[in-house]
Parts: C-alpha cells; sequence; structure tokens
C-alpha cells in the first residue's frame, strides 16, 4: 500500500544518504501503518503526502507509542522533516534505527561529457562509438 492509503503512520527508521547525518540527510522512511505493517517511503513521498494535508506522520517510541508529531521544513528544494522544531540536534528522527546508508546515483554519466573516455570516437551529429 502506499502512503495515500493512511490517514497516520509512524516513521519507525531512517535510511540516510551517504555522509550525512543530520535531519537534510534522511532519504527514506520505514513506516507502521495502524494496522502494523510495515512499509517504506522516499522523503520526497513522505513530504508530498504531509504537505498535501493528506496524513500525520509520528516518530515511532522504541516502546511502540507514538511519539512526537512530525512536521516538514525548510524550502524547496531543500525541503526536509524534523519533529523538534526549537533544536535539530535533539530531534527524534535522529534516534530511530537506521537502515542502511543510500548513495545518490551519480547523474554525471548521462552526459555527453562522460562519454568521452579512451577508446571513444565522437563525430558530430552522431552517437559516440568504440574505436577500432
Amino acid at each position: 500500500m502506499s502512503l495515500a492509503s493512511y490517514s497516520a503512520v509512524t516513521v519507525t527508521a531512517v535510511a540516510m544518504l551517504q555522509e550525512r547525518d543530520d535531519l537534510r540527510g534522511i532519504a527514506r522512511v520505514e513506516w507502521a501503518d495502524p494496522h502494523g505493517g510495515l512499509e517504506d517511503s522516499s522523503i520526497e513521498d513522505l513530504i508530498r503526502w504531509l504537505d498535501q494535508g493528506a496524513g500525520i506522520a509520528y516518530v515511532g517510541e522504541p516502546d511502540g507509542s507514538r511519539g512526537p508529531r512530525i512536521q516538514v521544513a525548510g524550502v524547496s528544494p531543500d525541503r526536509y522533516i524534523r519533529s523538534n522544531p526549537d533544536d535539530e540536534s535533539a530531534d527524534a528522527l535522529l534516534t530511530l534505527p537506521r537502515l542502511g546508508p543510500i548513495a545518490l546515483p551519480d547523474r554525471r554519466s548521462r552526459s555527453r561529457r562522460a562519454g568521452r573516455q579512451p577508446g571513444w570516437r565522437w563525430s558530430i551529429g552522431r552517437r559516440p562509438r568504440a574505436a577500432m
């Protein structure tokens, strides 16, 4: 199921971007639905769901109860989630269990310049081809 199927979820774990250990480094969240099932979503999907007012998200406490409410902070495109608006370093989201780190895709590999490697010839108006 997706976030759109629920009016409230509890975030139980977070996946951080590599080399980031703050709230802005949260890339994915694992969440529990009201029936106890676990799902995961990208941070973009969670932010969109919260912004649309489609539901409420809470931080899960170790005993299984609901903790503080999660809110969206920042300005586009640097939006992130938080549960403590006064102190980011003491935010309950940072105490959640961690899923494996997320590596951002290397977008440079899609550019023309990325194909310019030894052994490749460029023709004007054509795709690169291997040198014979």
